[in-house]
């Protein structure tokens, strides 16, 4: 079977939905791939997206949703703090539920998408795009003007016309999580640890969603494999040994455990070429020091519809066009970006587990910079104005360079 349509968009994250449902509302022919039948089910993810996103996305309300207004934090050397907040930080959310209530929002989205199939080929040239895919034994083959793809971290059509090269390990963040059941509802906070004893030169964290908690750690692909401890003993060791946590999660049950790759590269370019945008994690669209996706998710395939719809209005797809969307996602999420990986670099360092680039940095000193921090990780700041506002005499030091 072959179908024609004008864009096709693969992955049903939230960058490939966001990038739906601004296509339909811009009366823009689409058609959506995804592997899996159910959007996000079985996307590895802490599941938290900041207020600031919900307003602007208009996300609806999503099932299971668990409000959070409270960061804890660990530094090494330090102890735990929690910062409040009057007002509702975010929510975290299931990335099931996520995806559900994201397709569900899309009109007549049923017949402009093909759940639980594979890509088998890609083939671009001067005048069309064509992407082949398999379901249940049987091949569909989508012809388009453009291919917007938010496959993830290693985007499929990277196997068949290479845009980039491939992120690597060094820039490649990797994430293990247990979802842990209790026999209560949680708090409203959410737990950054940082230091050598929760993860190997990362982070931990422990997201509650009504009486689950996601209880994750991670570092850089090359970090953990040099590492000598494995990452699951990270975990075991805070569930079993360390305080307050082993209290707060007594007797709670491991009912799934899952792992993740996320591109903790900065800017990275380019995220276009040959009639095909990349969006999500595809394109590096993810936090460098909290690893959070759905926000830049969202905002690239918001931009990538943007640019898809003036594309197709010009009927103009060459690369010199194509590169107004790396601008646009630049202009929106490049600050952030950049400025993540810098920070990562510094605050990241080797130390003895009571010392780090955390701890030494003097960006950590007193309670204003604590909740400065605290917003830049629930995404109330940017992470520029964060490193202006706690360190402005480290920055020009480090410009004095």
């Amino acid at each position: 079977m072959t179908v024609n349509t004008d864009v096709v968009i693969i992955g049903a994250g939230p960058a490939g939905l966001t990038a739906a449902r601004n296509l339909a509302k811009s009366d823009i022919e689409y058609m959506l791939i995804d592997r899996s039948e159910n959007p996000g089910e079985r996307k590895p993810c802490g599941g938290f997206i900041p207020s600031s996103t919900i307003k602007r996305f208009s996300v609806p309300r999503i099932e299971g949703q668990h409000q959070i207004n409270t960061a804890r934090i660990k530094f090494p050397g330090k102890e735990l703090i929690s910062i409040h907040f009057d007002e509702s930080l975010g929510m975290n959310v299931g990335r099931g539920a996520l995806g559900k209530a994201l397709y569900n929002e899309i009109p007549d989205i049923e017949t402009h998408s093909l759940l639980g199939a594979s890509v088998e080929r890609i083939e671009t040239d001067a005048e069309s795009c064509r992407v082949i895919a398999m379901k249940d034994g049987n091949e569909t083959i989508l012809e388009s003007k453009l291919i917007i793809d938010s496959s993830g971290a290693n985007p499929v059509s990277q196997r068949f016309i290479p845009l980039r090269e491939r992120i690597s390990n060094s820039q490649m963040g990797y994430g293990l999580q247990y979802h842990i059941k209790v026999n209560r509802n949680l708090d409203s906070s959410n737990t950054f640890l940082y230091g050598n004893q929760f993860s190997p030169r990362g982070y931990c964290w422990i997201f509650p969603r009504g009486n689950i908690a996601v209880v994750g750690t991670g570092g850089l692909v090359k970090n953990v494999r040099d590492n000598e401890r494995r990452t699951h003993e990270y975990l075991d060791t805070l569930l079993n040994e360390v305080e307050p946590f082993k209290s707060e999660l007594a007797g709670g049950a491991i009912i799934k455990k899952d792992s993740a790759l996320m591109p903790l590269c900065g800017v990275m370019r380019p995220s276009f070429g040959k009639r095909i945008l990349l969006a999500g994690d595809a394109a590096g669209h993810c936090s460098p020091i909290s690893g959070e996706g759905i926000h830049y998710s969202m905002v690239g395939g918001q931009c990538a519809a943007m640019t898809a719809r003036d594309c197709i209005k010009r009927a103009s797809f060459s690369d010199n066009v194509l590169s107004n969307y790396e601008k646009k996602w630049i202009k929106e999420m490049g600050s952030d970006l950049k400025w993540g990986l810098w920070l990562q670099k510094k605050l990241m360092r080797p130390g003895s587990g009571k010392t780090s680039g955390w701890s030494s940095s003097g960006f950590i000193d007193s309670e204003k910079s604590q909740k400065i921090i605290a917003e830049m990780l629930m995404g109330q700041r940017s992470v520029r104005s964060a490193i202006l506002a706690v360190a402005p005499g480290y920055l020009k030091a480090k410009f004095a360079r």
